[in-house]
């Protein structure tokens, strides 16, 4: 007998149906580019250039292991098709469950956590496109030598304003990583790529040593 699909089993097969729909519409813009334009790429070059993408495909896997428990499953194929992880969606569905005051994990987290990324992306979008639009108009006072400075340090203080939030729920856990991102980020420069896997392990070892410690 066929075993019958939970919730859970459901929201993964839409969603990898949904992500394959997506990933084929997004790979096909270039080819007919290319086919219509008569302008095919030089593949000497792209092939050497998939040797640096490396990095980011590992970057990309501690991602999901990292994000997807805080965005649920319908939220995990959303955000990472949408992006904006960091500074939008998963503050957006912490947030949301938060403020709903429901467990995470179970149903009810899921659809607060779905619904709060699914709106985060509509916003984004209609702040995008008025942006757009707006481009021209709003471009002396862009340029404002008054608001320059602003616009400078707007991106630093948007995640120190996110990291926060983060720290204070467990500052024992801060230390570690935020030390260890800080000495590779001046020693060796590396990019986001090497030091969010980094961290991410550096965190999540250091979390099971105080769990089985019972510090935390």
């Amino acid at each position: 007998m066929k075993k019958e699909m939970n919730y859970n089993d459901r929201n993964h097969l839409y969603g990898r149906i949904f992500l394959a729909i997506a990933i084929g519409i997004i790979v096909l813009i270039p080819v007919i580019m290319c086919i219509v334009l008569k302008a095919m790429p030089n593949w000497g070059v792209v092939l050497s250039s998939l040797l640096g993408l490396i990095v980011f495909v590992v970057g990309g896997f501690i991602e999901v292991v990292t994000y997807s428990p805080m965005l649920g499953t319908v939220g995990t194929y959303l955000g990472f098709f949408t992006g904006n992880l960091a500074n939008l969606k998963v503050p957006c569905a912490v947030n949301a469950r938060e403020l709903a005051e429901v467990k995470h994990g179970s149903k009810e987290g899921e659809i607060v956590s779905t619904l709060s990324i699914a709106t985060s992306t509509i916003v984004t979008t209609v702040i995008i496109a008025l942006g757009v639009i707006l481009m021209i108009p709003l471009t002396p006072v862009l340029e404002n030598p008054v608001l320059t400075p602003a616009f400078d340090t707007a991106f630093t203080a948007l995640f120190g304003a996110l990291a926060y939030k983060y720290f204070v729920k467990d500052p024992i856990l801060v230390p570690i990583p935020f030390v260890l991102a800080l000495v590779l980020q001046f020693a060796a420069n590396l990019g986001t790529s090497i030091l969010i896997p980094v961290s991410s392990i550096a965190s999540i070892a250091f979390a099971y040593y105080l769990f089985k410690k019972a510090k935390i």
